[in-house]
């Protein structure tokens, strides 16, 4: 048996398989994200481990095993937590969506270039590095800066909690902006004008290794008595990735929860103009020798909830009386055909392309007649004409799209993914396993010790898909011509921002 242990930005959840990639058990804990002026995104970090233990328990003990061989890690992004000797949180997590180093980026930018930064490193200058962040505790708390033996994700820090050494696999050490795309080594350079030395990061090692085993009183609570390795996973979109079969250039994965990950592999370390200009990071993928990249729409699932809660008082209120699930009742009563009305859904700004963070959101098309079913569907296809949009600039940047997964929350509707295929003009395939991150963890684990020759045997083995959907060729033209008015309202949108 296998545990993939998935620590996101809003909740920790553990998943139980057999290694044909069967779900025994989950459980799942939110926790908070304490929010705050100046782009202030942090976390309690020990918060987030004790969500994380008790996740692991629970889902352990509800299935009365005795033996897990092995235990991966999935976690969310670029956060970094101040830690002492022992591994215990000296300060809050700067969450990856803590945007107060951004003067820290700028620094950076200032002093080594920006292109060149994104040849160096695979990550263009932003406030989301985490080398970045490190230098903004400086200014926050210098007393912690000074003190902390080391600073961690969430990959050293809860494989320290769980019993490992303090390592950090490639793929979170990549997403730094601290370490050389071309060696996967720590950069001492860009390292030592954040302030801080190799010593005080974890040690670099590849996904799928073991480093260390369950602590012993963690693994009594779960009622284990055999030994439980610990693996090294990876970033959370690259573990996504793994588990819902994106093995090779030409697969991509879309992610819908919180915000929409566009997400595919590369076979190449990639910095070439196109993705530059596109904001698409380069970093190592989860699978060896691969490299990985995404486009980001900072707005997914939340653009929903804000449009149920802003709207649909009576629309809740039918589907309780139905016994329904709102999105599922919207779904079923939604406009039949699509028209000329947009929800451009830059409500936290812009993603990729633009990466504008000024950027707005704006309703475009209203008449006397629109109603909700209109304002629903105008919501599902615009937030997929950004992902056309970014899969045009995937194309100028030398990379091929032909197939795509759907993970996440919005992977649940059907006629979104149908307007995905269609708008797309790709197969859009659903994944059986619904937790494709913790899937990936899980794969990692088992390849970490022994169960398969490669990574990718574990996926072939634990991936299946339940369900295929193909673009129909009428409504494929039908939104193509709609692309072409959505493409125009961002550029009009930002010409009149500048001149109010």
């Amino acid at each position: 048996m296998l545990v993939g242990l998935d620590i996101g930005t809003t909740g920790a959840k553990a998943v139980v398989f057999d290694d044909c990639g069967t779900v025994l058990s989950t459980a799942f804990e939110e926790y908070a994200v304490i929010s705050g002026p100046g782009g202030m995104a942090e976390q309690d970090a020990e918060g987030v481990w004790r969500s994380a233990r008790a996740v692991l328990v629970r889902a352990i003990a509800s299935c009365g095993l005795k033996t897990v061989e092995a235990i991966g890690v999935s976690v969310q992004g670029d956060a970094v937590i101040p830690v002492d000797r022992a591994g215990s949180a000296l300060g809050p997590a700067l969450l990856g969506m803590d945007y107060r180093s951004a003067h820290a980026a700028r620094l950076f930018a200032n002093t080594f270039g920006d292109r060149q930064l994104f040849d160096r490193t695979g990550m263009r200058p932003h406030a989301l590095n985490s080398i970045t962040k490190i230098l903004y505790y400086k200014e926050l708390n210098p007393q912690v800066f000074e003190t902390a033996a080391a600073f961690t994700t969430y990959a050293e820090f809860i494989a320290m909690k769980l019993g490992g050494e303090r390592v950090i696999d490639t793929s979170m050490a990549s997403r730094t902006m601290a370490c050389n795309l071309a060696t996967t080594e720590w950069d001492d350079e860009l390292l030592a004008f954040g302030g801080i030395t190799r010593d005080r990061l974890g040690q670099i090692r590849p996904s799928g290794t073991v480093i260390g085993h369950l602590s012993h009183d963690i693994a009594r609570e779960a009622g284990l008595t055999g030994t439980t390795m610990i693996s090294t996973g990876g970033h959370d979109q690259c573990c996504a990735a793994l588990g819902a079969g994106v093995l090779s250039p030409g697969q991509a994965v879309v992610s819908t929860g919180t915000a929409e990950v566009f997400s595919t592999c590369l076979e190449r370390a990639t910095t070439n103009d196109g993705m530059y200009q596109s904001y698409f990071p380069c970093y190592r993928h989860v699978l060896p020798g691969a490299y990985f990249t995404f486009s980001l729409n900072h707005i997914g699932g939340i653009l929903l909830r804000w449009f149920k809660e802003t709207f649909c008082r009576k629309e809740i209120e039918e589907a309780q009386r139905r016994g329904l699930d709102i999105y599922h009742y919207l779904d079923q009563n939604m406009s039949p055909n699509p028209q000329n009305l947009f929800i451009v859904p830059h409500f936290n700004g812009s993603g990729t392309p633009w990466c504008d963070m000024d950027a707005t959101g704006a309703i475009v098309g209203l008449t006397l007649s629109t109603g909700i079913p209109d304002l629903y569907r105008a919501l599902l296809e615009s937030q997929t004409y950004e992902l056309a949009l970014n899969l045009e600039a995937f194309g100028a940047s030398g990379i091929d799209i032909q197939t795509i997964s759907a993970v996440g929350g919005g992977s649940k509707s059907a006629d979104w993914l149908q307007i995905k295929a269609n708008i797309l003009n790709r197969p859009v395939r659903v994944p059986v396993c619904p937790e494709s991150a913790a899937l990936g963890a899980a794969i990692l684990a088992g390849s970490a010790i022994g169960l398969w020759s490669s990574v990718s045997e574990g996926a072939d083995r634990m991936v299946g898909f339940k369900k295929e959907y193909q673009p129909d060729a009428k409504m494929a033209t039908i939104y193509a011509g709609l692309l072409e008015q959505y493409r125009g309202i961002y550029p009009a949108l930002k010409r009149l921002r500048e001149e109010l």
